[in-house]
């Protein structure tokens, strides 16, 4: 476990193995949000959303199409 330090004016001081492990750099965003439990997450922005969201639901299917489901539950609506 690693512990983070709060300077001054709030800044946030990330622990370097913590930022070496996760190649976070001087002048680079993290988006940071806070659970209704109080969990506070923080992930490096990524330079490009839609590259890091590409393929993220690969597999979330399993051996079912979506195209053929969604067209089987339209069909069921009529």
């Amino acid at each position: 476990m690693s512990v983070a330090r709060v300077g001054k004016r709030g800044t946030l001081i990330i622990p370097a193995e913590i930022r070496k492990n996760n190649g976070i750099k001087e002048g680079d965003e993290l988006i940071i949000n806070v659970s209704e439990a109080g969990v506070i997450y923080m992930i490096p922005k990524p330079k490009d959303f839609v590259m890091a969201l590409k393929e993220s639901g690969q597999g979330l299917w399993g051996d079912i199409d979506p195209v053929e489901y969604i067209r089987q539950e339209r069909d069921s609506w009529d």
